[in-house]
């Protein structure tokens, strides 16, 4: 109330604390937010079990895993439920807890999000029933995106953290 009643008068606020640079805090366990491994559509629908991807390599998705995809958009199946395409792979998303977006039919995608092991709406009761859905947290239009640039820089990325890893691991 006196802070109010001094810029009622025109009287000068003592001046605030300077900020000082924090460390940010540490990951508080299983629910801190992940950035998203960026990957392909077709990663994605082959995605398996903890177990099965200990066995086939660091490469392949596995359910839970934080992932960042970008597709076409091939079908709005419901509000809540999207399904798309890259690649001549589909996975249907979830954007049941993303931003609003007015989705369009042919438009490119990205989606940020968890896999999961639910039922999908892609098939008719037979093996694509397996195949997880993205659910999305973040969703946003990147139509116009070079599709071929992006997966040249996402192999470049991919390729530099491979020489950081094996320099690591060498000097060891």
């Amino acid at each position: 109330m006196a802070a109010l009643r001094s810029l009622a008068l025109g009287r000068p606020r003592p001046p605030l604390p300077l900020c000082q640079a924090v460390a940010p805090p540490p990951p508080r366990g299983p629910m801190s937010i992940k950035h998203g491994e960026p990957r392909s559509v077709r990663e994605v629908v082959c995605a398996r079990s903890e177990d099965e991807v200990a066995q086939v390599g660091t490469r392949a998705c596995a359910l839970g895993d934080s992932v960042r995809i970008v597709g076409r958009l091939k079908t709005v199946l419901s509000v809540e439920s999207v399904v798309l395409e890259d690649e001549g792979s589909e996975v249907e998303v979830d954007v049941s807890l993303s931003n609003p977006c007015r989705f369009k039919q042919g438009r490119q995608y990205q989606f940020i999000g968890e896999l999961e092991d639910r039922r999908n709406s892609l098939g008719g009761g037979g093996a694509a029933d397996a195949t997880p859905i993205l659910v999305a947290r973040i969703a946003r239009d990147v139509t116009g995106l070079d599709m071929a640039l992006y997966r040249a820089g996402l192999k470049a990325q991919e390729r530099c953290l491979r020489e950081i890893e094996e320099r690591s691991s060498g000097g060891r």
